[in-house]
């Protein structure tokens, strides 16, 4: 990749470690809450605005989850990418991905362009 030299994809390499550490240790604070409501839930509903509530609450907990799943997934791909050599090309067109992109955006995977066709597709 012409564009990105070798200090910069030192630097993408550290904000995508960072990344993926912010990620694990999101999970894990989010561990010991999701014991204690599932202790919680053992107990004994008292009314339907109680059992709602729980409900309400775990489906929170399991989208929160999900969101950070799928974070650490693109971050370890993005990685992965980096490692083999391909980290920087679009994955749709094989055109470079612009620098300013990847470095604000570490785990981009596609040009703009690209993105933007994508999303466009995603809504229809």
């Amino acid at each position: 990749m012409r564009q990105l030299d070798t200090a910069d994809l030192r630097t993408l390499r550290r904000q995508l470690d960072t990344m993926k550490q912010q990620v694990l240790d999101e999970l894990r604070a989010t561990a010991p809450s999701a014991r204690m409501a599932l202790a919680e839930g053992d107990h004994e509903v008292k009314t339907h605005a109680d059992e709602a509530e729980a409900e309400r609450a775990a489906d929170v907990y399991l989208a929160e989850v999900e969101v950070d799943r799928a974070r650490l997934e693109e971050i370890e791909h993005s990685i992965a990418r980096l490692t083999s050599g391909r980290y920087g090309i679009c994955e749709d067109c094989e055109r470079e991905i612009p620098r300013a992109r990847l470095l604000a955006q570490p785990t981009a995977i596609r040009c703009t362009a690209c993105q933007a066709a994508a999303e466009a597709r995603r809504r229809h």
